[in-house]
């Protein structure tokens, strides 16, 4: 590849993705975001009704009525393989398609069961998701770099979550768009441009998982992995009304998962599913730790899943965020209405004040993950001769990347993290004496971040990753939750708002009405490490007190 052609390769790239769709699965024109502003309602429209109800299923009803008989695999794989079509046209949130190679595997397990009266495992027939991180045999794993393109993935490089999906007899049939190396709170890439969001497309996927929660956020596929290292699987899940666990380093195995800074060893990203439901949600976790992934993966803990239980109501730890910037008001709306609902069904919110303030860990976070200055980003970047793009975290306003750390600092640093975890785990611990329980809070409740969304190119405006970074450097155990929806006739602008400083005069001018309406809000319902069940568990309470 020469400096010159990566456009070209770029484009010969989205061609080659786009002639993947089959012609009748083609609209005619792709309605502008203003004319369709919500992927999903518009799919209603455009496919037939039992094809949207099978889409509205949850992997589990689904998964049952392939076991008895009532749908096949290939009709199910055929429904979300048209969905993903027509979404992608909607969204561009596809960076891989091979339909034909799911509709094989639809065919086999339909065979399988016809022959043996019995499902092959319990996912089997049901249509899995992938972001672009996760080797295929076959299939290119970009991440967003035009060097990665056409560089399929070999037999020994497959992901061992992808071999677990295998086994349990689920349907691989797309890959979904990344922001470069995964560096970025919006999903776009030099390859395939911006991703929308599907439940607003106004507005922006976020990132990095953004492919995946558009994808997902328009039932275009019913739960996908994602991966996460500063908020890339929760920020998507909230920007499309989705739950989306952020599991500590390790808990589901990240084996031959591509990845950039890949061998970084204190701030880890994690793989985790987006879904629509947190029964599915849970379902998959537990398929996947009782697979004992620490069989094929060293760096997984041999920890069995334990089911969370307690005999009392539940006490959660409530963190104000607005001591550092402005919340938009649906955010403010989604917290109220958590907080009012838990505490009308008997649980307990105290408040909950970090002894490490969110900008200082955010901070520590950037230094940790950034630590080579950029420099594996511009070396992949000068392999093509694309232009490093200014979303991504490690460029500067002048194109310039961030300082490489020596390995003095980076072992300070790495002292420092281990201080501020002790320190966040001693308070935790220490609220048991503010409880009516008389044990520590069970859960922490916060906003994913300050702002809505963001319009397409507005992310690195808005460091509201503030709020989900510091979880990645503490490796605590988040869910994020679907609460409400923005509403332009109940979120007002509120006028007599004093800004703290220009960043939040920045955040408060920023929110729109107009722009956000129909934006899902979400929240994080935060667990200790290694607590998957737990922080599943608390999302679940959530959203039962939502829907009493």
């Amino acid at each position: 590849m020469t400096i010159e052609f990566w456009q070209e390769t770029a484009e010969l790239k989205r061609k080659n993705v786009a002639a993947q769709v089959p012609k009748e699965w083609m609209l005619e024109r792709v309605p502008t975001p203003e004319e369709e502003p919500n992927a999903y309602e518009y799919l209603k429209k455009c496919l037939p009704k039992e094809e949207n109800d099978i889409a509205d299923l949850t992997i589990i009803e689904l998964a049952q009525e392939i076991a008895r008989g009532t749908f096949s695999s290939l009709q199910v794989t055929t429904i979300f393989c048209r969905r993903a079509a027509l979404l992608h046209q909607l969204t561009n949130c596809c960076s891989e398609i091979f339909f034909a190679r799911a509709l094989d595997r639809a065919k086999e397990l339909d065979q399988y069961f016809a022959q043996n009266d019995k499902v092959i495992g319990p996912l089997h027939g049901i249509p899995i998701s992938l972001k672009d991180q996760v080797n295929l045999e076959g299939i290119d794993s970009a991440i967003g770099y035009v060097s990665l393109v056409n560089k399929p993935i070999k037999r020994a490089q497959i992901s061992n979550i992808a071999n677990i999906l295998d086994d349990l007899g689920a349907v691989l049939y797309v890959k979904t768009t990344t922001p470069v190396a995964m560096m970025s709170a919006e999903t776009v890439s030099n390859i395939y441009g911006s991703t929308l969001n599907s439940c607003n497309r106004k507005v922006s996927c976020g990132g990095s998982s953004g492919g995946e929660g558009a994808l997902v956020g328009a039932r275009a596929s019913l739960l996908g992995l994602g991966t996460d290292i500063g908020g890339s699987v929760r920020i998507p899940s909230g920007f499309q009304g989705l739950y989306g666990l952020r599991g500590s380093s390790n808990r589901l195995p990240y084996c031959n998962i591509r990845n950039s800074m890949a061998n970084q060893p204190l701030v880890c990203s994690v793989v985790g599913p987006m879904a629509t439901d947190i029964e599915d949600l849970k379902l998959f976790t537990k398929l996947v730790i009782d697979s004992k992934p620490w069989l094929k993966d060293p760096k997984c803990p041999p920890i069995p899943w334990r089911e969370f239980k307690v005999s009392e109501k539940l006490s959660f730890g409530f963190i104000d965020v607005s001591v550092y910037s402005y919340i938009h008001p649906p955010i403010k709306r989604a917290l109220k209405m958590v907080k009012e609902r838990l505490l009308k069904e008997g649980h307990e919110i105290i408040q909950f004040e970090p002894p490490i303030s969110f900008p200082q860990m955010a901070e520590l976070w950037h230094r940790i993950v950034c630590a080579d200055g950029g420099r594996e980003i511009s070396e992949e970047c000068r392999r093509s001769g694309e232009p490093i793009r200014e979303e991504i975290l490690v460029a500067n306003d002048d194109g310039s990347v961030s300082k490489e750390a020596c390995i003095t600092e980076f072992w300070d640093d790495a002292g420092l993290q281990y201080k501020y975890q002790q320190e966040f785990d001693q308070y935790w611990l220490s609220t048991s004496s503010m409880t009516k329980t008389g044990r520590p809070v069970d859960g922490l409740l916060l906003p994913l971040s300050a702002v809505t969304s963001y319009k397409i190119g507005d992310c690195k405006n808005f460091f509201s990753l503030f709020f989900t970074q510091a979880f990645n450097l503490l490796d605590y155990t988040v869910v994020t939750t679907p609460v409400t929806k923005a509403d332009r006739d109940v979120d007002l602008i509120e006028t007599q708002y004093q800004p703290l400083n220009k960043l939040d005069e920045l955040s408060y001018k920023y929110y729109d009405p107009e722009l956000f309406h129909g934006t899902p809000v979400g929240i994080q319902a935060v667990a200790p490490r290694y607590e998957e069940e737990r922080a599943i568990h608390l999302s679940q309470t959530i959203s039962k007190v939502l829907n009493s």
